[in-house]
């Protein structure tokens, strides 16, 4: 079979577990003799617009969205020259840049590859706009079955992150992904966790949803000795979010480091817990006492050929999620011969088991944490190296590559097999998206822009909408105003929701900068913390020949 797979966060590009599961499967697929087209984003190092991979199995196809050569502004790609997609770069969602172009690409590659299937994921909705042209009608006559995985869909992300959903970024995230989920034609899931909640969130009857745990890829077991087994650090591998849990986790680390004087904590990756970095690390010093500090440590944003050596000098992996789906972290960690404290939220679950490949905390809260805590740090060292050992010979018999692989082309066989139908009705937008278009200011393209640019957006030479067949002739003008629709939301004020934080928007970032002085002015430690991971940061950058403003 021909596979087309989307992901924005396709490697070298930066992202997260969504970006490694495509990376992995998609050569996995490759190297069991399938062809895999790829559309991911252009990034240093993977400029090339096309490159083949896997003895030509593997085709990568890159579209420009952002600009990597910048450091502190976030700018469109100097190679994105259609008017539409750097309009929605600006737009309060950015992401649909990408879709649009990738959309664009998607269309060619159907026709002219001829792809059986299209994976895509829910997180912001790359296939979005392929999707909306199929249901009007338009696109290419073959009609590949489509269907959607889901990883971390961004309702679902936010309030376990206490964000506020009201943001005009949050409500269009969760149109889209709402319209490109309820499109699909079938659904994936990694974890019966997330399966379970999306089934009951969307209306959808029970097992409907098909499960398939991510592939193991690469990841080798790491060596330890006895004296790490006995005195190595508990370690915690992930971007530093709420929403990961991390804040209890430090809580409860924090109560019982006073109990167990050989405990130490590491933590690796960025720190997002606030607006900005500054404020991040302050909240950090307000978790953690003076003197305790010593005991953890905070490596910051690593690169992944720099994860194994600080695996490697740890006992105890934690993922303390709020909400997680069926994290790599995990599967990282467990593979690399490493027993995991974990939550009870997620698919962590279904990967550890109780009291012998790891912890799982009765609950997610504080106390929960530390009670699991305290289990692991009381259990001997040769029982921990017994642990780490259970735990890789675990995660290998459910992440199977070649297990995962079978699944994986059984599901897509079913699907091309049956006939494709449900993107065949355009859905209906959630009710608080339904806000009429701006007319107040300068819109940023005009409705008849829309047909002529996705036609000759450099992705599809000499088509345009009015080649392809369209049942009502008014379907064209739908899509045209619906994009049209979609540009002017960057003109659009915010909405008045009453949960809003109140006051004008150049006031409340005049405060913030205010607090961040503020902040660094009292806390120098914060300051010099800030100035080493911004250093480290840059150093990257000029290491790999570059560094923009």
């Amino acid at each position: 079979m021909k596979h087309l797979i989307i992901c924005r966060e396709y490697p070298p590009a930066p992202g997260g577990g969504i970006g490694t599961y495509v990376h992995h499967m998609s050569r996995l697929l490759a190297q069991s003799g399938e062809t895999v087209h790829v559309i991911g984003q252009m990034w240093d190092k993977a400029e090339k617009t096309v490159e083949e991979q896997c003895g030509g199995k593997l085709i990568l196809h890159r579209v420009p969205f952002e600009d990597w050569k910048t450091f502190f502004i976030r700018r469109p790609s100097s190679m994105v020259r259609s008017k539409i997609a750097r309009a929605l770069y600006a737009s309060e969602f950015p992401a649909q840049c990408f879709s649009w172009l990738a959309g664009a690409l998607a269309e060619r590659l159907v026709e002219e590859e001829g792809i059986d299937s299209i994976e895509t994921q829910d997180y912001e909705a790359p296939l979005y706009y392929f999707q909306v042209r199929r249901a009007l009608g338009l696109g290419p006559r073959r009609l590949p079955p489509c269907f959607v995985h889901l990883h971390s869909p961004t309702e679902f992300v936010v309030p376990h992150n206490d964000w506020n959903i009201a943001p005009a970024r949050w409500l269009i995230a969760k149109r889209v992904e709402d319209y490109t989920i309820s499109a699909a034609d079938a659904l994936l899931c990694p974890s019966r966790f997330l399966a379970g909640q999306a089934e009951a969130h969307y209306g959808l009857s029970k097992h409907s949803i098909e499960v398939i745990p991510y592939p193991m890829g690469d990841t080798g077991i790491l060596e330890r000795d006895h004296d790490t087994w006995s005195s190595g650090s508990i370690c915690y591998l992930g971007r530093l979010e709420k929403r990961k849990g991390v804040l209890e986790w430090i809580e409860a680390a924090v109560s019982a480091v006073k109990q167990y004087p050989d405990a130490r904590f590491e933590f690796i990756g960025a720190n997002v817990l606030g607006p900005n970095l500054v404020f991040g690390e302050a909240l950090l010093n307000r978790l953690i006492p003076r003197d305790l500090r010593v005991r953890f440590v905070f490596h910051g944003e690593v690169s992944r050929s720099a994860i194994p050596s600080l695996l490697e000098r740890a006992r105890i992996a934690v993922v303390p999620s709020r909400w997680e789906n069926f994290p790599n972290t995990c599967m990282e960690a467990m593979g690399s011969g490493l027993p995991v404290i974990v939550s009870p939220s997620g698919g962590m679950t279904e990967m550890v088991m109780d009291g012998q490949s790891g912890w799982i905390a009765e609950n997610g809260e504080m106390s929960g944490l530390q009670d699991a805590l305290r289990r692991a740090l009381q259990t001997p060292p040769v029982r921990i190296a017994e642990m780490g050992k259970a735990a890789a010979k675990r995660i290998r018999q459910i992440c199977d590559n070649q297990k995962i692989v079978e699944k994986h082309l059984s599901f897509r066989r079913c699907l091309v097999d049956r006939p494709a139908g449900r993107f065949s009705a355009l859905s209906a937008n959630p009710p608080q998206c339904k806000r009429p278009a701006v007319k107040k200011g300068r819109a940023a393209v005009t409705i008849p822009d829309v047909s002529a640019d996705y036609g000759s957006n450099g992705f599809v030479p000499g088509a345009d909408d009015s080649t392809h067949e369209v049942a009502d002739p008014d379907l064209l003008e739908r899509f045209r105003e619906l994009v049209a629709q979609e540009i002017e939301r960057i003109s659009a004020p915010p909405p008045a929701y009453p949960d809003a934080v109140s006051g004008s928007e150049s006031t409340g970032r005049l405060g913030e900068q205010l607090a961040m002085i503020r902040c660094l002015l009292g806390n120098p430690s914060i300051g010099l913390r800030v100035f080493q991971q911004i250093a480290a940061k840059i150093a990257r950058r000029l290491s790999q020949g570059f560094v923009g403003v």
